[in-house]
């Protein structure tokens, strides 16, 4: 096994720095570009279905609402029992 020698010149230390921040940086550029692939995938699929479920949701609110405002003025229009 070689070992790393103990005397390093300032340029030689700066050289080696800058070689492993360069290969962490590619390294953290990869899973970050796998993890946008990835979430742009969920996000195609997931957009439409969160907007068609926004539009069931608001289709049920109308309809509940203009059946309660209906059953309010059929009740005021229905002769009193007696």
């Amino acid at each position: 096994m070689r070992r790393v020698p103990q005397r390093i010149s300032p340029g030689a230390r700066a050289r080696r720095n800058l070689l492993i921040d360069g290969i962490v940086a590619l390294a953290i550029a990869l899973v970050v570009l796998q993890l946008a692939a990835g979430l742009g995938v969920v996000g195609f699929f997931a957009a439409p279905l969160f907007l068609l479920g926004l539009l069931w949701i608001g289709t049920e609110a109308a309809v509940r609402r203009l059946r309660r405002r209906g059953e309010g003025r059929s009740a005021a229009r229905r002769p009193a029992a007696g």
